[in-house]
């Protein structure tokens, strides 16, 4: 089930707004306007990032469902909140009311990095109505020595500002490095991560007192085991030159979760969603297309 083309632009669709736990959250909405056909698609972006990173690949899944890009608290448009309000379970919690508040499902639960982490654990505890589960490029291993300096060594970073726009566009720099975003699309995805700062200049879309809450950003010890309790159709995506998912870990991922395929991106890093979205929406279409009917 190949994927459109192209479509308009999505730079401009404005988010709709939710609100969770006393939070305003944003969402952007990838879809056609008046189409219902099609499950609802949930986009969850990840660490320190927001749902516009979504831009390229978010309209061409609109031929398979309804596809919906949530900030999550402390990111992108959605609000900030004190640093005890941040953690895992809260983001857990978040992800399951709004899709109770957007749609009733079972939906597509698409998530890159940690927001993968998020979705795979969703999935494993069974509390959300999911058709599908697909993961982009995420850990298997969260408790390594890399994995642990660099959670710590990201908790350590201040909220960051910068003078102007142009001053903060030219500083932005994807996490991890390297990257393949072509630079039109990371010039675009740059002006969307910055907002004023009330003080004449500018900072990041993402509070960085999250770290401050939840320094590791991850579901905690036996997140690798908990996988074999995953029981809907999944599909595992790998940037072919990631620096996150070996490759064979990323095997390893599949072979965990029940019936799980697998499909590696080349020419991708971690970014694989961005860098090769027609490529990584193709997968998806697949993947969803090719389910039994209910």
């Amino acid at each position: 089930m190949p994927v459109a083309e192209s479509r308009s632009s999505s730079a401009d669709v404005p988010a709709r707004r939710i609100e969770v736990d006393g939070l305003s959250l944003a969402v952007v909405d990838y879809g056609r306007e008046g189409s219902t056909a099609g499950p609802p698609i949930l986009l969850l972006h990840g660490g320190m990032a927001h749902a516009r990173w979504f831009e390229a690949v978010g309209p061409l899944l609109a031929d398979l469902g309804r596809p919906l890009a949530l900030d999550r608290r402390g990111h992108g448009e959605s609000d900030w909140t004190d640093r005890e309000r941040y953690g895992w379970e809260r983001d857990l919690a978040d992800v399951v009311a709004a899709m109770e508040i957007l749609d009733p499902g079972p939906w597509v639960l698409v998530g890159h990095s940690q927001g993968g982490l998020l979705a795979a654990d969703l999935a494993s505890r069974r509390t959300a109505s999911l058709r599908a589960l697909v993961l982009l490029d995420i850990p298997l291993f969260l408790g390594t020595p890399a994995m642990r300096s660099a959670g710590d060594r990201l908790s350590r970073i201040p909220q960051m500002r910068w003078p102007s726009m142009d001053a903060a566009v030219s500083g932005f720099r994807p996490y991890p490095l390297p990257h393949r975003i072509a630079p039109p699309r990371l010039a675009r995805l740059a002006r969307t991560s910055f907002r004023p700062d009330g003080e004449g200049g500018f900072t990041s879309r993402f509070h960085w007192k999250v770290f401050r809450a939840d320094p590791r950003g991850g579901p905690g010890k036996g997140f690798a085991d908990r996988l074999r309790e995953i029981d809907v159709p999944t599909l595992c995506l790998r940037g072919a030159e990631s620096t996150i998912l070996s490759a064979e870990d990323h095997a390893e991922m599949v072979g965990r979760i029940p019936g799980a395929e697998g499909v590696v991106v080349d020419g991708a890093t971690h970014h694989l969603h961005v860098e090769r979205p027609e490529v990584v929406a193709d997968a998806i279409a697949s993947f969803v297309g090719g389910l039994p009917r209910d």
